[in-house]
């Protein structure tokens, strides 16, 4: 058992870290399917495309999947396909166990969010989830620019600046430890990855640089971890 941490401020990754992605990803899924079947009276993109995602595939999932519903898969209903996914409006839910650190957290704890990815996207998730009021700031990289996506020190930086304190009261919590934790490590902040079965990068193996201070395998350990104290 670690002596808890001092902290004053948490900061939490959004994708696969409060919420699940893959609700997000199926949830595009079937408003492309409605768009074609409206469009263009073709139906059976949801299916097809739920189960490429489901076999792994990434990021040519509409090229794969038009021609199995004899659609040529052009550069421009590609881009169709990709505005309408992007746009939609997501039906979202917290992981339950987000759901309930969140609540325990926002009583002790100052609460923000760094989240990579295209901002409008992002934008509607947090919208979705009702994150938007429960934090003191949210900081979507992509707004600074496609630069200043993780690992880039800036939107960590500006969660510094904004929310004064300690630097080792600050605590980042994500799921990625490709990107996810290099930042805070160089600011001196603490750092957790959350591991949950079948998790996306729940495989990976980080470079010693990636990893972060602790795993835990479900949120709520963080009340163990952690000892709330005010910020300055």
């Amino acid at each position: 058992m670690i002596k808890p941490w001092p902290v004053h401020t948490l900061v939490f990754d959004l994708d696969d870290t409060l919420y699940p992605e893959r609700a997000f990803v199926l949830s595009g899924f079937a408003a492309v399917d409605a768009w074609l079947q409206r469009e263009l009276k073709v139906t059976g993109f949801r299916e097809t495309a739920e189960q490429l995602f489901s076999a792994g595939l990434r990021g040519q999932i509409f090229d794969e999947a038009l021609p199995r519903l004899r659609l040529v898969p052009s550069v421009e209903l590609i881009g169709q396909l990709v505005a309408v996914y992007r746009a939609h409006e997501p039906q979202l839910a917290l992981f339950p166990e987000a759901a309930e650190i969140l609540a325990w957290a926002e009583k002790k704890l100052r609460l923000a969010i760094v989240t990579d990815g295209f901002a409008e996207v992002q934008r509607r998730k947090l919208a979705a989830l009702g994150l938007e009021p429960r934090v003191a700031l949210s900081v979507v990289t992509d707004e600074l620019g496609r630069e200043f996506w993780k690992p880039h020190l800036k939107g960590y930086q500006l969660i510094a600046s904004a929310l004064v304190g300690p630097r080792t009261g600050f605590v980042y919590i994500g799921d990625n430890a490709r990107k996810d934790f290099i930042a805070p490590r160089k600011l001196g902040w603490r750092t957790v990855r959350i591991l949950r079965d079948g998790g996306e990068h729940a495989d990976y193996h980080p470079r010693p640089d990636e990893q972060a201070e602790i795993d835990i395998r479900d949120l709520r350990e963080l009340r163990d971890l952690l000892q709330p104290v005010p910020p300055p």
